[in-house]
């Protein structure tokens, strides 16, 4: 009887024990939970996740916790951890939309857009409805450039939504890259209704003006932009430039590339629009300087506009030797017919000898430019004059 109440009484004590030692288990989960969620708070990620791994290893079941042990390794650039994490939670629900998300986001943020891209079509699946998967889908097959599929997922977005700006602000960009401007500036209308103040449409807005030569619409944009963003940026004040220049404020253009040109990708096109400006302003001489200053950092296909344009500068100031050489170099650039008409008439004026501009005159005809009449009529003019002149003096010399 005795040692039956001693064994009575060692159960009892064995079950209390466990139950303490339950208690203080959940006790210490408790404890380490609730810091957990004060260090995430204080994005402490690095706290957070030694506590979270003292949870996990009491509860090995809760996919809560590895859902905040993978947001700690996406926080703190463990992304090849942060991703078997969202896998394992995957592993117990494959339909987890905060795993399959954040697996998307570590995709699209290491340019692997086509493992994105699949997050984004399985989320798509499982919500048929949900815009921002639509959204996100159009932008990551726009970095794929596989445009349609950009502009479907886009297009299909503004339809659930019609009020995501963002949304409109993508579709935007894809239509303008198709050279849609009607559409684009359909949609930025609409997008500026919805919000005011939104620097990025008002920035297509300026492309979109610009790309279809309404600098008006240019400047009307940069100004806006300007007063917005509390800044004059070297683009802004290139764009004006250009602008000013189009609308025929000459001297406002100039003064405004002459500010960005030295750190402008484009120096050569400013440069020649500086030149445009000074020329029509009648300063032939600074005109000049900034046409060599296009060619000397001349790149594209317009170095024969830009050699025309010094050879013209030339002319102006009675310069025919310079202007000569310069429409040489235009001409072998470009093999355009009209410059050896101009050639023709600067070796006329500057040479007594008229033989070598009746060359050019004669080969000037014979390219056949069918689109300037007038000159082909003066060529043909000049020829017979040049001629009579020639034959009038082989006659003196009997």
């Amino acid at each position: 009887m005795r040692l039956t109440f001693i064994g009575i009484l060692l159960f009892f004590g064995v079950q209390a024990t466990v139950a303490q030692d339950t208690l203080l288990s959940d006790s210490t989960k408790r404890v380490n939970c609730a810091q957990a969620q004060l260090f995430l708070q204080h994005y402490r990620f690095e706290a957070a996740l030694g506590a979270l791994n003292a949870c996990f290893e009491q509860d090995t079941s809760n996919t809560e916790y590895l859902r905040k042990k993978a947001l700690c390794y996406y926080k703190l650039g463990r992304f090849q951890e942060a991703e078997a994490t969202y896998y394992a939670i995957l592993e117990t629900d494959s339909n987890n939309v905060n795993a399959l998300n954040q697996l998307g986001v570590i995709y699209s943020n290491q340019s692997n857009y086509r493992a994105a891209v699949e997050q984004y079509e399985r989320l798509s699946a499982i919500d048929t409805a949900n815009s921002y998967y639509h959204k996100v889908l159009g932008s990551l097959f726009y970095k794929l450039k596989v445009i349609d599929y950009a502009m479907g997922h886009d297009q299909l977005a503004l339809e659930l939504n019609p009020n995501d700006v963002e949304a409109i602000a993508h579709l935007t960009k894809i239509y303008q890259s198709m050279e849609q401007y009607e559409l684009a500036d359909e949609l930025i209308v609409k997008g500026l209704e919805l919000d005011s103040s939104n620097a990025t449409l008002y920035h297509y807005q300026l492309k979109s003006a610009y790309r279809q030569h309404n600098y008006a619409g240019v400047l009307g944009s940069a100004q806006y932009l300007m007063q917005l963003e509390q800044d004059t940026s070297a683009y802004l004040l290139k764009m004006m430039g250009i602008a000013h220049f189009h609308t025929g404020d000459y001297a406002l253009s100039a003064s405004l590339l002459e500010k960005v040109v030295d750190n402008d990708k484009a120096k050569e096109q400013l440069h020649y629009y500086i030149g445009l400006a000074y020329r029509e302003m009648g300063d032939a001489e600074t005109s000049e300087k900034h046409f060599e200053q296009a060619i000397e950092n001349g790149i594209s296909d317009n170095i024969s506009i830009y050699y025309t344009n010094l050879a013209i500068a030339f002319e102006e100031q009675g310069n025919y030797a310079e202007a000569i050489r310069a429409y040489q170099m235009a001409y072998k650039s470009s093999q355009n017919k009209i410059l050896l008409y101009h050639l023709a008439r600067n070796y006329d004026a500057y040479y007594g000898d008229k033989e070598t501009a009746l060359r050019y005159y004669e080969k000037y005809l014979e390219a056949n430019d069918t689109g300037n009449v007038r000159f082909k009529d003066y060529s043909k003019h000049r020829i017979s004059e040049i001629k009579e002149v020639i034959h009038f003096d082989i006659d003196t010399l009997r």
